[in-house]
């Protein structure tokens, strides 16, 4: 069961520096599910969340990566046609 934390305070959207903080388990307290950090967090931002949204109304989360030549994967997979 997830710890109780009660600085918490649920929201329907959060930004890069959130979405880190939750993956070094600062953002939804200890106990609680963290997020992949640095390169493999392949998420710039969250915009969505609804708990009755959804195809099946059972919860929608709309999340962003933006997309630059740079980003690291593109050097790796594939080299000479690079995908995601």
């Amino acid at each position: 069961m997830p710890a109780s934390n009660d600085f918490f305070t649920p929201k329907n959207s959060y930004d890069l520096d959130e979405l880190v903080e939750c993956g070094y388990g600062r953002l939804f307290g200890p106990g609680n599910a963290k997020l992949p950090v640095n390169n493999m967090l392949m998420l710039d931002r969250i915009t969505e969340i609804t708990a009755d949204g959804g195809h099946y109304g059972r919860g929608k989360l709309v999340a962003e990566l933006d997309i630059r030549p740079d980003l690291w994967f593109f050097d790796c997979h594939f080299p000479g046609d690079p995908v995601m």
